[in-house]
């Protein structure tokens, strides 16, 4: 468990990734309530630059977004060190999540986002190992 300056407790670092500000406003909202600190990205080349900057634990992106697509987000954030847990959220359903998981996602989400679901993958990757 992490302190924050304010002296709060928070469970993990993530930053959340989407062209979509309301998608992202959701997601924050979501993981702040639950303790977890978070920055956000409205696309990939803006994430990796905070991903590089905040010591990030988890990453949870959209896959379609104009730019550095998400995929090849993934796939540049699996190259570097120190590796973060990657969960990709789309809303184009199965065919590019299983991509996703192909080229290094941990986790799976389909939009809209299940509050629940999406806790749920950031208890479990906080409670894995790395890979």
């Amino acid at each position: 468990m992490l302190t924050s300056p304010k002296g709060i407790d928070i469970v993990a670092r993530i930053l959340i990734v989407d062209d979509e500000e309301t998608d992202r406003l959701l997601e924050q909202t979501i993981l702040e309530r639950a303790g977890h600190e978070t920055f956000t990205a409205a696309g990939g080349r803006e994430a990796v630059n905070r991903y590089l900057a905040k010591g990030i634990d988890i990453v949870v992106t959209d896959l379609q977004m104009p730019g550095l697509h998400g995929l090849a987000l993934i796939t540049l954030l699996r190259g570097l060190v120190p590796r973060p847990r990657i969960i990709a959220i789309s809303g184009t359903g199965e065919p590019q999540l299983d991509i996703a998981q192909a080229v290094g996602a941990d986790k799976t989400l389909s939009k809209p986002v299940d509050p629940d679901e999406l806790l749920s993958a950031v208890e479990e990757l906080l409670q894995s190992t790395p890979r």
